[in-house]
């Protein structure tokens, strides 16, 4: 049962790895063309130096937009909190945290434009202007299919009701445990506490004392990151930063929450105007017919149940906002092509859009948000997660912008990437395979001469970064060397020549949140040649042998310039022509194949996929990903950050597999252990025949809870794994126990490029309702022995890795569970290193 998180961790690399495929596959293709075209050259010239864009040597043209490799996304967010979890490593040379400045590997919390946790620092980055759309656009699709109810049912808060700040008792005791546990930091934290208390003890969220009090907070805020700084110690300075960064995130919300409260947006009563309604319906309608597919678009956006259901009767005026809100989520969809993103955007859609807003809109409960963030930061259920994203979809479609910017505060900081992969350009160019030279014949016609001969091509092929803070950019080298022996020939004289020539071709690519962009590719050539001799037709007559020779020795150096222009065309027009068919080629396969393997998969499963943040460094391509469907929460706790010398870093939050656990529907479901294993195979891995371990217990049938029947934390350096069961019953027996819960533990094994989870401790056996009897606890014990086996790993460096011969003088330098997250990271081996596992568990035995 715990298989799935180690097939899901792995397909989550290869969200980017596939991508990079791009820049690795593409110049394989294409390379025998180019060497062929430089080797039919008998004088062409090449420059080494690059082209400049302002000089007018080749104008950039994009080629048509590639249908989408990634979702879209609509709401922006570039909250990327980091905090170090890796010691210093045992070698000669500092090791410094991963795209951090000199003092980041000591006091980092986040990548803040501040670089520091004051509630000044900047949340997000302005949206980078989109490129252009092509002239030509492709036929509108059809939307996919989605479901018709909405998933939301708001759960009551275990929290006492209050008109005033909800008590934070997860951020309470964060800081008392930081008072008992770090001794440099008590007096700050005991500060925090009794601030925090005075705060919430107040009677409304509109008091005249909060803005003191949140001032006060800010100041405190403001003093984690010298005091992280000066702890020495480099959990105590983890504890400090996570510390501060919860309370910080605490901050950003009360005090939007108190904007909110005194401004009067509370007051204002949206206005639904029914004429208006039917006017913007009616035009949408008339659209919609042109497209073709009216019938599509009207099932996907729920218009025909609007018809029915908004201004009517038997529809109550709770259940008219929930499905303006659903209309609104698919309007806004973070799923949608490029195409059908724009296709909403047009006036008709605006004005439903406008509409909607207004019908979608209703006065804010802020206690009951604020009660809903502090149960999820409490406990972290499923059950407080939808709770939370129900509060935010209630919040984020108001007409009030106060409203809607808490809405993006809480989206921001409880909706975060909960995935991040950075590939190192170094990693990228190791991949591509060494280049064979090329021994090839030449047959080619120069100013009307006929070459021939052989030629032999050594290539080499390069990724290069181009540093980009909104995309990947993507530029991919190619280097030629041709030496050749030909021979040409024109009326009666026949030349024999050597030649050294060179070319380099350019293409460069973009990958965003909207897909790929691919430019148009360019080259250069130029070579050098030397005519070792001659012959005429006329040699041996005498008188005349001598003066036909002059002739044509005279005619062969005029031509040079002209021949050299047009060996040169060829050159770059076989090149470009070549890379661009094949690197489109390329890059449509393997759209087609990360759409079948990754990205439906989890579209399937209602994850809404989306690409939060993509940069390109000089070093890096860096991804941030999430996975929650619209009535799931993410990331909110800071990530570790990976070595500065990883070739390739991974972190992976909790939310992410337990989000896809969610999706998977084992809730109150009865199964047989074997058939278990193979649905879940067959939900991520379509037509993969699922391989049943064999040690798993047949005719074991179980029975799921109805609220988090498979849950993962990553906390300590360990990954508990927590499975809650109504019913498992033993056919053929009369074995069956009701109402329990198992917990098993995984520790990290970081042996070189080997990482991999295993199980550590003993299986833990608890009664729901009362204490296992003894005879119960050792059946049980013996099953979940067997269905948790210690003999299997959950690997998260898959085998292909492992193997590839381009990684072994690699090993795996990080791999961190703590705080939510687990990180792992690929670097350079050396004497004496192992793998930072921060906090590094004490190992448990049966």
């Amino acid at each position: 049962m715990s298989r799935p998180a180690s097939d899901f961790s792995w397909h989550l690399v290869a969200l980017a790895i596939v991508i990079a495929g791009l820049a690795f596959l593409a110049p394989l293709a294409w390379r025998h063309e180019g060497k062929s075209a430089a080797a039919r050259s008998h004088s062409a010239r090449l420059t080494l130096g690059r082209s400049n864009p302002n000089t007018g040597v080749k104008t950039e043209q994009p080629a048509p937009q590639l249908a989408p490799i990634g979702p879209l996304i609509a709401d922006q967010i570039d909250l990327d909190p980091s905090v170090s979890e890796t010691p210093a490593l045992p070698t000669s040379k500092p090791v410094s945290i991963e795209e951090a400045g000199p003092e980041s590997i000591d006091d980092a919390l986040n990548r803040l434009e501040a670089d520091d946790v004051r509630l000044s620092a900047t949340l997000t980055r302005p949206v980078q202007p989109l490129p252009p759309l092509p002239e030509r656009v492709e036929s509108l699709r059809q939307p996919a299919p989605a479901p018709e109810t909405s998933p939301f049912a708001i759960p009551e808060s275990a929290f006492p009701p209050s008109r005033g700040f909800a008590i934070p008792t997860a951020l309470i005791e964060q800081f008392q445990s930081l008072a008992q546990t770090t001794p440099v930091a008590k007096n700050w934290a005991e500060s925090v506490i009794v601030d925090v208390q005075r705060l919430v003890e107040l009677p409304s969220l509109a008091d005249a004392a909060i803005p003191a009090d949140l001032t006060n907070l800010r100041r405190l805020a403001d003093e984690a990151r010298p005091l992280a700084q000066a702890s020495g110690d480099d959990q105590a300075r983890s504890r400090i930063l996570r510390a501060g960064y919860a309370l910080v995130r605490r901050l950003v919300i009360w005090d939007m929450v108190h904007g909110v409260a005194v401004s009067g947006e509370l007051d204002a009563a949206p206005i639904v105007d029914s004429h208006a309604w039917h006017r913007a319906l009616g035009k949408v309608d008339a659209l919609l017919h042109s497209t073709g597919a009216a019938a599509n678009w009207r099932k996907y956006l729920l218009i025909d149940r609007a018809c029915e259901e908004f201004d009517s009767s038997e529809s109550s005026p709770v259940d008219q906002r929930q499905l303006a809100r659903d209309i609104l989520h698919r309007l806004h969809s973070t799923q949608l092509s490029r195409e059908q993103e724009q296709f909403l955007k047009t006036p008709p859609f605006v004005a439903l859009d406008e509409q909607l807003q207004a019908r979608a809109s209703a006065t804010p409960d802020l206690p009951a948000l604020l009660r809903a963030i502090e149960q999820f930061e409490h406990e972290d259920t499923a059950r407080a997660g939808r709770a939370l994203a129900a509060e935010f979809d209630l919040l984020r479609w108001s007409p009030e912008a106060g409203i809607r910017e808490l809405a993006e505060g809480i989206n921001a900081y409880y909706r975060n990437a909960n995935i991040r992969v950075a590939l190192s350009a170094e990693l990228a160019n190791r991949m591509i395979p060494a280049q064979v030279p090329q021994l090839e014949a030449v047959d080619d016609t120069i100013l009307g001469a006929w070459v021939s001969g052989q030629s032999q091509t050594n290539t080499k092929i390069h990724v290069v970064l181009v540093p980009d803070r909104h995309r990947w950019n993507v530029g991919l080298e190619a280097v030629g060397e041709v030496a050749s022996d030909t021979t040409s020939s024109k009326g009666p004289a026949t030349f024999y020549q050597k030649g050294w020539s060179m070319f380099r071709a350019r293409k460069r690519l973009t990958v965003d949140r909207r897909g790929v962009r691919m430019f148009s590719s360019e080259a250069e050539a130029n070579s050098n040649t030397d005519l070792h001799d001659f012959e005429t037709d006329f040699d041996g007559i005498p008188l005349v042998s001598g003066f036909i020779r002059a002739i044509a020795r005279n005619q062969y150096d005029s031509s040079q310039p002209a021949a050299k222009v047009e060996v040169e065309d060829k050159i770059t027009g076989r090149v470009t022509s070549q890379l661009d068919s094949q690197v489109a080629e390329r890059s449509e396969k393997t759209k087609r194949d990360f759409d079948a393997r990754v990205l439906k998969p989890l579209r399937d499963m209602n994850l809404e996929p989306t690409a939060v943040d993509m940069e390109t460094t000089k070093e890096r391509l860096i991804a941030r990903y999430r996975l929650a469907s619209r009535d799931e929460v993410s990331a909110q706790t800071p990530r570790p950050q990976a070595p500065s010398d990883s070739m390739l870093s991974v972190q992976v939050h909790e939310s992410a597999l337990n989000n896809f656990l969610e999706q998977l529907h084992l809730h109150g479901r009865r199964f047989e252990l074997t058939e278990l294993h193979k649905e879940v195979t067959a939900r991520f891995m379509p037509g993969r025949k699922a391989e049943v371990p064999e040690d798993l217990p047949e005719n074991v049938f179980v029975t799921f809870a109805d609220e988090d029947p498979i849950r993962i934390d990553c906390q300590d350096g360990r990954v508990r794994l927590t499975i809650r069961l109504k019913e498992l019953a033993q056919e053929g027996t009369r074995n069956r126990w009701t109402n329990f819960t198992v917990r098993a533990y995984y520790a990290p094994s970081a042996d070189q490029l080997d990482a991999n989870l295993y199980r550590d401790g003993i299986i833990e056996l608890i009664g729901d309702s009362r204490p296992l009897a003894i005879g119960q606890r050792t059946a049980l014990t013996a099953i979940f022995a067997r269905v948790l086996s210690r003999n299997r790993k959950l690997h998260i460096i898959n085998e292909q890795i492992a193997k590839a011969p381009q990684l072994q003088d690699q090993q795996v330098t990080q791999f961190v569970i703590h705080d939510g997250w687990m990180g792992i990271a690929l670097g350079p081996k050396a004497p004496g290193r192992e793998a930072a596992m921060h906090p590094r568990p004490e190992l448990q035995r049966e």
